[in-house]
């Protein structure tokens, strides 16, 4: 069983839209998919078989007030109004919508991580987690802690996938997957400090202590992760994917020039990928 994970990492993560697209061009197979933050939305698409769908996510949409801007915190609490993005513009009747029928009838599973926001636990949610026109999961694993509020999901709460597993290499191997293509959206040698998530951590703490205290370990665990990865890549089971440089691409970066750039890199490093799932 081939597999692949997309681990986010904001507006950066068009880098995986570009791997995705690549996939798709080359007709390689992918049995598994996991998806963390944006990572899941842009795995949504591709279960969906909707090459190129992402695109405008990234290049045209965080433009407008309504995906994101400080008049979303005054109205609606959120920086991040995730509701518009896998709401009004992905449903039945949005602008941009999901291919419902084919991503749910699609054998390719579909994993979400999300984080939990009493526990500090991850929480992995299937493609059937998600009725029709209900896309919470997708937006429980985009939650991003004081940029935007805890997604409810049955009574409980949930924030990002990635304060809880950001590099589920893992879980794949634990699900089956014989072989696993991995997609970062930063380089392998990019710092990776934690110091941002101290302030989120503060930011939550008193009301979800062990949510905050899961942000404090994101960075370690994201390490343990990528290393985990490349001991599996020595192994010949793990393709990792990563940009050698994003260029100035940060999390919440919207110059649509820089982010094109980055796409088109990441299309052109999954040419590697038809190769390795055939054993090549």
């Amino acid at each position: 069983m081939i597999g692949i994970i997309d681990v986010g990492g904001g507006l950066r993560d068009i880098y995986g839209a570009g791997v995705f697209d690549r996939l798709a061009d080359d007709s390689v197979p992918i049995d598994y998919c996991i998806g963390v933050s944006a990572g899941s939305a842009n795995i949504a698409s591709f279960v969906a078989k909707q090459r190129g769908r992402n695109l405008p996510f990234y290049l045209d949409y965080p433009a407008r007030r309504e995906y994101m801007s400080a008049g979303n915190v005054l109205k609606k609490g959120s920086y991040l109004d995730l509701g518009y993005v896998y709401g009004t513009l992905s449903k039945d009747d949005g602008e941009n919508p999901v291919d419902y029928d084919t991503m749910l009838n699609n054998p390719t599973r579909l994993v979400v991580v999300a984080t939990d926001a009493e526990t500090g636990e991850a929480r992995y949610f299937e493609k059937s987690d998600a009725p029709r026109n209900d896309y919470r999961i997708f937006m429980a694993s985009s939650c991003l802690p004081v940029f935007c509020r805890p997604i409810e999901i049955d009574g409980h709460f949930y924030y990002d996938g990635g304060l809880s597993d950001p590099v589920p290499v893992q879980k794949a191997f634990d699900d089956g997957c014989d072989k696993v293509i991995l997609i970062l959206s930063k380089p392998l040698d990019a710092p990776t400090t934690g110091r941002r998530d101290a302030f989120g951590a503060r930011a939550i703490r008193g009301k979800y202590p062990n949510a905050a205290a899961a942000l404090l370990t994101m960075a370690e665990k994201y390490r343990t992760g990528v290393e985990l990865a490349l001991q599996f890549q020595k192994e010949g089971k793990l393709l990792l994917i990563a940009p050698d440089d994003t260029d100035g691409v940060k999390t919440l970066t919207k110059d649509p020039v820089l982010l094109k750039a980055l796409y088109d890199k990441g299309y052109a490093d999954a040419g590697k990928a038809a190769a390795f799932c055939a054993g090549e």
